[in-house]
């Protein structure tokens, strides 16, 4: 097999077969001495290193992509990570918050219940005195039904919720009515947790009704709900709630006034079989005054509150 040979002292390029390996002679052009090389050690050793260096500049250009493929998912990731990573962390915290507060209803609800089955009634919105000042809340009548009959005897319900006495009571407030949202508002004695009041309720003006007066179906007539009216004094012990006549039945709306303000998705709220739900924002105006009438009749789908 011809190889080319190149001459050292001419630089003159000759083919010349690779039985003449190792031999020794002349220069045809200048005559100079040469020794002709062994060419196939010489091609094997080549091809070696040309495989050798073609493997390097493959491996290089392999690690190149893979490291460039890397930083772009990287980039991706990262990206993802700040334009939802935050709306993720938000999401979960609000469906941790909701569960908890749902919680807390249910207990209250068992409570209330309770209470109707020995009283025949649902308790009243408040007591009150022999001339008809408000005095307590219903919040402390239901305190044995919440297994705290230790707290409720400290109680002078004789006298009115804001006397001396009751208010160094009231610094004891049971954490089922504390929203688990506690940074909303930042003072711990601040109830999270009302009835909804006034004509066409369970709770009209004078005598509240009982579990006998739900003439609608009772998983779907609310008992209880989430709000932030104003509480002059910030304690659970002061008998405010929610009147329902100035309410247009936006869930989320004006704070202190529509039901909500807690939680941004929504309002939650138990019902009279003692269940708890939750109404997202958007819900119609008509489905949520259907849901707070005992005895209205309005028709409603049996899935509704699922």
């Amino acid at each position: 097999m011809p190889y080319l040979f190149t001459c050292p002292h001419c630089q003159t390029k000759t083919q010349v077969d690779d039985r003449y390996s190792g031999h020794k002679g002349q220069c045809a052009t200048c005559g100079g001495d040469i020794t002709v090389p062994y060419f196939t050690d010489a091609g094997a050793v080549q091809a070696s290193a040309t495989r050798s260096a073609t493997a390097k500049r493959n491996k290089s250009t392999g690690l190149f992509v893979a490291a460039g493929l890397a930083v772009v998912i990287l980039a991706c990731i990262v990206f993802a990570a700040i334009r939802y990573g935050g709306q993720t962390v938000a999401a979960l915290t609000e469906n941790r918050l909701r569960s908890a507060s749902m919680k807390n209803l249910q207990e209250i609800a068992t409570a209330l219940n309770a209470y109707a089955d020995e009283f025949g009634t649902y308790p009243p919105a408040y007591t009150t005195s022999a001339n008809g000042t408000p005095l307590h809340s219903w919040r402390v009548l239901i305190l044995p039904y919440l297994d705290e009959v230790e707290l409720y005897d400290q109680f002078d319900l004789s006298k009115p919720w804001s006397d001396e006495a009751n208010m160094s009571v009231a610094y004891q407030m049971p954490g089922v009515y504390e929203h688990p949202d506690t940074n909303a508002v930042g003072y711990s004695m601040v109830p999270a947790y009302y009835y909804l009041t006034g004509p066409g309720t369970l709770f009209p003006k004078g005598k509240p009704l009982g579990p006998e007066d739900v003439k609608d179906n009772g998983s779907q007539t609310i008992l209880v709900i989430e709000g932030r009216p104003t509480i002059s004094s910030g304690m659970w012990t002061e008998p405010v709630d929610m009147d329902y006549g100035k309410m247009q039945g936006l869930v989320g709306g004006a704070v202190g006034i529509e039901p909500g303000g807690w939680i941004p998705g929504g309002v939650a709220m138990a019902t009279v079989d003692g269940r708890a739900h939750f109404l997202p924002i958007g819900t119609p105006a008509s489905t949520f005054n259907a849901l707070v009438t005992p005895a209205g009749n309005e028709p409603l789908a049996d899935d509704t509150l699922d």
